[in-house]
Order: C-alpha cells, then structure tokens, then sequence
C-alpha cells in the first residue's frame, strides 16, 4: 500500500547506533516511551523470490525498523541462502539484521559456518534456536556431535564468540507446542490458569499443563542466564496470556526485553494452518468471528476483522508498558503489516518530514504547529501536511 501522506505519530525517532540488538534497545529505551518496530522474513525458494524480498525488504527499510530477522530452514535447510540475505541486506539496506540460527537435525559444522559467516559479514544479532524437524519428519534428531536443544546452542555461543553477539531467544505464551498436549489426557480437571491460556487443535482442548509450564519457564531462565539477551515470542492472539507469560518471567528474575510476535492475518485457511501448527490459543469471542467470515464471499470482512483485531492487540500492547516494540512477521510482504502500522499511527511517508520527537506540554505542543506552519510557508504545502498541522493543534488542545 501506498504511504502517501502518512505520518508517524510517534514522532522523531531516536538515534540509535547500530550493532546489537540489546544494547539498540537499551538506547532506544533510554530516549523514548516510543514503541520501535521490527520485521521478520523467510528465505524465498526461487532466485526471483528473492529479488522481490530485496524489493520489499527495500520499502519497508524506508519505516526505520531497529532491525530485521531472517528464519533458517529446518535442519539448516536455508543456511546458504539465510546467510547470504543476512549479510546483503545488512550492507545494501541499512538495517540491522537478527539471523536464525537452528541447531538440531544438523551437525555442529553448519552452525559453526552460520556464526562464522555472520561474524565476517558483520552480523552482530543471532536467534540461537531448536528448530522444527524437516519437512517429513516426524520429530527433531540429535546429530552426532551436535547439539540437542537451544540451550546448548546459547551456550556454545558464549563459549566460542562472548559478547560479540547479541543473542536472542524464543518465548511461548502458551507454552511450547511440544508440551501442549490434550486436556484429556491430564486425568483431571484445568486449573485457573491452564484454562486460561487452553488451546482448540481441531475441536479438541490442548494444554501446556501447569507442572509442565513451571519447566518451560524455568527452561527460558536457563536460556537467559546462560547469555540469552532477548526474548522473542511465538505469534499469539490472547492478550491476558502474554500479559501472563511477561509476569511469570519476572517472578523467575529474567529481566531481559520481552518482544512480541504480531502475525497479521492474510486468509482463513492460512490462519488456521498456522495456529493448528503453533498450537496458538485463539480466545473464544476471536474464533467464532474467524469462523463466520471463513467463506470464499468473505475474504473481505475476514481481512478487515484482522486489521482490527491486530490493531488493537498492538495497542494493548504498548497500553500495557510491558513491551519496548512490536515484532511483525511480515510474511515477505509490506502491505498487510503496512495498514496494521497505519491504523496504529506508526507508518510514515518517507518523502515528508518526520514531526518532531513528541512533547509533554501543551506550550510545546503548540510550538510544533508553530514549526509546520513555517515548513509549509516555506516550502509550500499540501492536504497532507495541513493534516499533520491539525494532528499537532488537536493534541495541543487536549493538554
């Protein structure tokens, strides 16, 4: 979509020196309440796949993202092609980029190559992860030599690399897909807190069981104090389980940045595809809304539905103060986390100037009109900046 006339609410951004993505975020943090924006891809399959992501990863460098993330195929699948996109779109964008690095169904060589090549690329963020098993197989597999979970990974980054990298780690809400099995099988009724965050997998209740969940999250702190700088979530939809899974890491006295997972919603069967794979909890009001505008007529409605519900789940989000930014998994694509930025006052015309960084006073405030006004006198002016003339009085006005 087009970012004609848009205007980042949000302000002059804050100057950031690039490098690791924990220190990017702690200076982020010290100079505004702002919430920053990040972007994840996938590697493409064909060499023109590619140099259409090189084009879309190019517009969407225009929106300031503090970094970029690019996934690596199960079992290493995609290593050459994730590291080279890694180290081109670095130099050739910009932007600051957070490889994935899978660790099993591989051998110890091919994660070596990946950190190797990343450091001489100049690549200073890495996701130190499991990974999924390959496609047609069942489970993940302990290579020879190699390692068996993403704590191994963290920790042979600290070993053979220290700090040169900032390393991050995945969170889930919910708890880990592998630990959220059927609620039958518990052989007694849900707790509080396991209905609160219960997952439907094709009409039957799925749940990380509470002795189970205290081992993921005492899992994660492991991953934390053993170098893991940030968290990164797996997509989820209920707010009050994040807002959970946040308060149950602070209790264990992780204090590393928690960065929400936000995956727009593109189509029904997709949703539904990735949620089942996930096992992500879709609340209960979310899901009947879904499965009313699942029709082929409806394609319209089911998108405008995830705008919206999307929208207000980032600005739950930043409400709360538990996040420092939003993580969008773009999907190789601008358009659909494009509006999701627009509805949230955070997408900007890189062609106009950026109103200036946000003010506490209505005097200030006031100044700003002052400022665009000047802008417009001289430089002529359109709809588009007399509109952000008003944006700047109205604020003024509500102080």
């Amino acid at each position: 979509m087009s970012t004609e006339g848009c205007v980042d609410t949000r302000g002059e951004l804050p100057k950031i020196t690039k490098g690791k993505i924990n220190e990017m975020i702690a200076s982020w943090t010290a100079q505004t309440s702002e919430p920053f924006i990040s972007f994840e891809y996938f590697p493409p399959k064909t060499d023109d796949g590619v140099a259409k992501l090189h084009k879309t990863i190019a517009q969407m460098a225009t929106q300031e993202p503090l970094f970029m993330d690019f996934t690596w195929g199960a079992g290493g699948a995609t290593s050459t092609l994730t590291l080279a996109l890694s180290t081109e779109s670095q130099k050739q964008h910009d932007v600051m980029v957070n490889m994935h690095l899978t660790c099993t169904n591989q051998d110890k060589e091919l994660c070596d190559a990946g950190l190797n090549g990343a450091k001489a690329g100049g690549i200073k963020n890495i996701v130190a992860l499991r990974g999924d098993p390959p496609k047609g197989q069942e489970r993940w597999e302990v290579t020879e030599g190699g390692f068996a979970c993403a704590l191994d990974l963290v920790k042979y980054i600290k070993a053979n690399h220290g700090d040169f990298f900032s390393i991050q780690v995945a969170g889930y809400p919910e708890g880990h897909p592998d630990r959220i099995t059927k609620v039958a099988d518990l052989g007694r009724p849900m707790s509080a807190a396991e209905a609160a965050r219960v997952v439907d997998v094709d009409g039957e209740l799925h749940v990380c069981s509470d002795e189970d969940f205290v081992k993921e999250m005492a899992y994660l702190k492991e991953k934390c104090d053993a170098g893991g700088d940030v968290i990164i979530t797996q997509l989820f939809y209920d707010f009050d389980v994040f807002k959970t899974f946040v308060a149950e890491c602070r209790k264990l006295g992780i204090k590393a940045d928690i960065l929400p997972g936000i995956m727009p919603l593109n189509a029904y069967g997709g949703f539904k595809r990735m949620t089942g794979f996930c096992k992500t909890r879709i609340p209960p009001a979310m899901a009947a809304k879904i499965e009313s505008l699942k029709g082929d007529d409806q394609k319209a409605d089911f998108l405008e539905f995830g705008l919206q519900y999307i929208t207000t789940l980032c600005q739950q989000l930043v409400a709360s103060k538990l996040v420092s930014g939003l993580h969008f998994y773009a999907l190789n694509q601008a358009e659909r986390t494009y509006q999701i930025l627009k509805r949230l006052g955070y997408l900007q015309d890189p062609t106009k100037p950026r109103l200036p960084a946000k003010v506490d006073t209505r005097g200030e405030q006031l100044d700003v009109v002052l400022e665009l006004l000047a802008h417009i006198e001289a430089k002529g002016g359109n709809a588009a900046d007399m509109g952000r003339v008003l944006q700047a009085a109205t604020a003024a006005k509500g102080m």
